[in-house]
């Protein structure tokens, strides 16, 4: 049971470091976000999540269930936003492959900002930063 629990808070942290990681490296960018990391984090985020919360509950000791419940909704908002801005971002990689298929050209090497999707990132890697906060100084 001890290694279980200690596998899960690792794959925890991993999620966590992959989340928040991506989000300052990426933070100032217009364009080009790297939704696959954030949406793998988020989901090791949840699914771990879930799984320490029922080793909790299974456990004998005392479980903040309003701390667990609301950083459980933040996850819940973070991996929607991840999801919601990978496949944003996809279908504009799409959209894009097909005007280059169909002959149109560039005129120059612009990257324009895309405000869809970085909307998402910035919900996805700012929640993910206020539940990484709320984990730390909620006693």
């Amino acid at each position: 049971m001890e290694f279980l629990h200690s596998l899960l808070v690792a794959l925890h942290l991993i999620g966590a470091s992959l989340l928040v990681g991506t989000f300052f490296l990426q933070m100032r960018a217009k364009s080009g976000f790297n939704f696959t990391m954030m949406l793998i984090g988020a989901s090791l985020q949840l699914v771990s999540g879930v799984a320490l919360y029922g080793l909790a509950m299974a456990g004998d000791g005392d479980v903040n269930h309003m701390k667990l419940g609301i950083k459980g909704l933040i996850a819940v908002v973070v991996f929607v936003a991840a999801l919601l801005g990978f496949l944003r971002g996809r279908a504009i990689r799409a959209e894009k492959a097909g005007l280059a298929a169909g002959g149109a050209r560039p005129v120059a090497d612009v990257s324009l900002p895309e405000p869809r999707v970085k909307t998402f990132f910035h919900i996805a890697g700012g929640l993910a930063l206020v539940n990484l906060l709320i984990a730390v100084f909620w006693g």
